[in-house]
């Protein structure tokens, strides 16, 4: 039986046993975020705006070459991230699931392509709530502990990659000397698959990477 084919309730449950961390993304996969927009811009000055969901789904190299640029001005705005979570939509599916995890004494950890790490560690601990044993909704507070909040797009911060994906890569891949056990969830299928293939380069059996719910 695989690392993978066991994380199921009981390899959930034992995480006491371990030191097991489950890390998360953010845009689409706990929160659809509402105000914050990517900005396309054609040669010509014309600006189209891109939802966090539309943007993920653009090829940017093949864009680029076009001579097509992107503005993540919105995102470098401290007010606007804020509020972008605070009144985002939750999406219920995934936070049930990492209810389960903060129940069964995991780790908690966010990994997003978002830049102002602070300001996301900040907003993430106030707006993030989990169910607790009592099935009462609780803040996740100090659970979320700062150094375990990586915004990849953080300008005071260099993350070592080439682009969001690879960035996230290696975060994983030096978070796993540090823990028994990794489950990383995210929206973003290419970042799923990135991740797989440095798990795989590396002989990497601790961390399993989890396509979020929609």
């Amino acid at each position: 039986m695989t690392f993978e084919e066991i994380v199921n309730d009981t390899f959930i449950a034992e995480a006491v046993k371990h030191n097991s961390l489950l890390l998360l993304d953010i845009d689409d996969t706990l929160v659809k975020a509402q105000g914050i927009n990517i900005y396309k811009i054609y040669p010509d000055g014309k600006e189209e705006v891109l939802t966090p969901q539309e943007f993920a789904e653009e090829n940017v190299p093949e864009e680029e070459k076009k001579g097509i640029k992107y503005s993540y001005r919105d995102f470098r705005d401290p007010d606007k991230v804020a509020r972008s979570i605070k009144t985002g939509l939750p999406i219920v599916s995934n936070l049930k699931t990492m209810d389960n995890y903060i129940q069964n004494g995991w780790k908690i950890g966010i990994l997003t392509a978002r830049g102002l790490e602070d300001v996301m560690g900040d907003v993430m601990k106030e707006w993030l709530k989990f169910k607790n044993e009592k099935g009462e909704l609780e803040k996740v507070g100090p659970k979320l502990i700062k150094d375990l909040v990586f915004a990849i797009n953080d300008d005071t911060k260099h993350y070592p990659g080439e682009g969001a994906f690879e960035k996230k890569a290696n975060i994983i891949k030096k978070l796993a000397k540090q823990y028994d056990r990794i489950v990383f969830i995210d929206d973003d299928k290419k970042n799923i698959n990135t991740v797989k293939d440095m798990l795989q380069k590396n002989n990497i059996k601790n961390v399993v990477p989890r396509l979020a719910k929609s």
